[in-house]
């Protein structure tokens, strides 16, 4: 009475084929994405994207605050060496108000600023402020023995980073 599965496979087969072009949307209807999709989409992006700015310009003034500290302290190593090799007395100057930092070796009459690769003038950062311990200072020496006057600049971004680089005795260190 029952009919062998072999025998019925064929016919199941053909059922199923002429009927699944029934189910089948037109060629036109799947050939993308909906005008009101991609609108969608494009706002979760622009969601996103606005959601990261923030996050990514906070990476940036952090990593470009440590580059200038790491500079500064650099220079300091490079002044310092400079002093007792050359036996002459380096500075490290700072106009806090313009936030520059610039260095300078004692010539025959005066100080005269560095040429070269550590002559340029050390801009901090934008949105970064600068403050000095001790506070009257704005010019600190690296003498031939090897000694250095005490110093700390604290650097602050916008962001409330803070760095301090310290020169004191026979070095630096950055905190």
């Amino acid at each position: 009475n029952s009919v062998p599965l072999a025998l019925m496979r064929p016919r199941l087969m053909t059922i199923f084929a002429t009927n699944s072009r029934a189910f089948t949307p037109p060629l036109r209807a799947r050939a993308g994405f909906t005008f009101i999709e991609l609108l969608i989409v494009i706002t979760i992006i622009g969601i996103l994207i606005s959601l990261s700015i923030p996050a990514f310009r906070k990476t940036v003034d952090n990593f470009e605050l440590d580059n200038f500290v790491k500079d500064i302290y650099y220079l300091s190593h490079y002044l310092q060496s400079a002093a007792i090799s050359e036996g002459k007395i380096y500075s490290l100057n700072i106009i806090p108000d313009k936030g520059e930092l610039w260095a300078a070796f004692k010539g025959a009459d005066d100080f005269e600023r560095l040429k070269g690769r550590f002559g340029r003038v050390y801009k901090i950062p934008e949105n970064s402020t600068l403050s000095i311990t001790p506070v009257e200072k704005t010019a600190f020496y690296f003498y031939p023995d090897g000694n250095i006057d005490k110093a700390e600049l604290t650097f602050t971004n916008k962001s409330g980073k803070k760095t301090s680089l310290i020169i004191q005795g026979q070095g630096s260190a950055i905190k």
